[in-house]
């Protein structure tokens, strides 16, 4: 993380920062609504990062971050997008960070249908662990995201860190800012206890969600061998992966049977409030159409 630190003045201090850590494809649009309801009392700050992680989107980022007044990112409440590790170093006061981990296989499978789904790559383009880029070529930036990625992001690598240059010692780092910086880790693979969980830990206001950014659910199929040949490449992602998980199932049992009872009882209201909302859609999508048929354009 290369960040030129603004001259800070300690009388701009406030209440913490939130840093909302949003490691691409962990569910973190259906959070970002969330933060907006639990966190009215100012402005948010959005990276604007590409969810590959470009060097250009990346150094765009890092020149608006240092061109801000310390008035003015004292001013933010929430700092919230994709980002490496380390922005909590260039803020005014105190700042929590909370972030999603997800099962580092479908997490890179995720990412790569959405390259497809976006035409990032050419049609029919199909990965090949066989060769030494993958068969990345057309997308290098990309091919870092497939590398232990979400190790990468938490140790604060340097963004053009090249494919199967990730570490050990980058493993070491990103578990130790796991335990100091992060107020909460959630996982995507448990989300709604997650936000239960993190309702207690950050003292979030008891509310519903709607998806966002969910895959469409048509058919994909890797080549035979690919699944395997990311789940050995990225065996620190794993690694921080269940580290992870240990110290959620900690925070689970410090709260006992309540937490579970109450996960049955979100769930339905969360299914509740789901379907309203797809009732409000369709009516509104209903009147649309019959008003736009009266003015005589539909």
């Amino acid at each position: 993380m290369h960040m030129v630190s603004p001259k800070l003045d300690s009388r701009l201090w406030s209440n913490p920062k939130i840093i909302f850590f949003h490691i691409p494809k962990t569910a973190g649009m259906s959070l970002r609504g969330l933060l907006v309801r639990n966190y009215r009392n100012g402005p948010h700050f959005n990276t604007n990062i590409a969810g590959d992680f470009s060097t250009k989107s990346w150094n765009e980022f890092l020149e608006r971050i240092n061109k801000m007044a310390p008035e003015e990112l004292d001013r933010q409440v929430v700092f919230k997008g994709h980002m490496f590790f380390g922005l909590h170093e260039v803020l005014p006061g105190p700042s929590w960070y909370i972030t999603f981990l997800r099962d580092p296989v479908e997490r890179s499978i995720s990412h790569y249908k959405m390259l497809c789904r976006l035409k990032a790559s050419a049609p029919a383009h199909e990965i090949d662990p066989s060769k030494k880029d993958w068969n990345m070529s057309e997308a290098p930036d990309f091919l870092r995201c497939l590398d232990n990625f979400q190790t990468r992001l938490l140790a604060g690598t340097d963004v053009t860190l090249p494919f199967g240059a990730c570490t050990e010692e980058h493993l070491r780092i990103a578990k130790a800012n796991m335990d100091r910086h992060f107020k909460f880790v959630g996982l995507t693979e448990q989300f709604d206890l997650s936000l239960l969980l993190l309702r207690r830990v950050c003292g979030w206001g008891w509310r519903f969600y709607i998806p966002d950014n969910v895959a469409p659910s048509t058919p994909f199929q890797m080549p035979a061998g690919v699944p395997e040949a990311i789940r050995r490449l990225n065996n620190l992602d794993l690694e921080l992966y269940r580290y992870a998980q240990e110290r959620f199932d900690r925070q689970v049992d410090a709260y006992g049977w309540r937490l579970k009872a109450e996960l049955r009882l979100y769930r339905l209201g969360n299914r509740l409030h789901l379907g309203l909302h797809h009732w409000r859609h369709k009516i509104k999508r209903r009147l649309g159409i019959e008003r736009r048929k009266a003015m005589g354009t539909g």
